[in-house]
């Protein structure tokens, strides 16, 4: 290699490291928390951070509302379970009753009482004039 290729490289690598180093400048800013807001810079800052609070409140929001759907779901839950029980019960003493015997003793206060004969077929006799 000659001493005019080696010095071509070394201009080429510092034409680069000059247009990388905006960027480095910001990861050193970001790594050192060395903020340096002024005027300028807090009004290209702004729209940003107006941008991350409205993202901030959504997910609040957000979040209160998914808490509420669930406070709900195990309210509606609950409730779900205490109508079934109920369904069962009142299920169980509607086939209890209507069972004939049960059915015989409370008709019993009524004055009614079962038939001991089955019942029997009127016919109706045509007078003829």
């Amino acid at each position: 290699m000659s001493f005019n290729e080696l010095r071509r490289r070394a201009d080429e690598d510092a034409a680069q490291e000059q247009e990388k180093k905006p960027a480095s400048k910001r990861l050193r800013k970001l790594q050192d928390f060395d903020f340096n807001i002024n005027r300028d810079n807090a009004a290209k800052i702004i729209p940003f951070v107006l941008y991350m609070s409205a993202w901030i409140i959504i997910y609040i929001a957000n979040h209160h509302y998914g808490e509420k759907t669930l406070g709900k779901m195990d309210k509606m839950a609950k409730e779900m379970k205490d109508l079934k029980a109920d369904f069962y019960t009142i299920n169980a003493e509607l086939s209890n009753k209507s069972i004939q015997s049960e059915v015989v003793k409370m008709a019993e206060p009524l004055g009614l009482k079962p038939l001991l004969v089955p019942p029997q077929r009127m016919k109706l006799v045509k007078n003829e004039r």
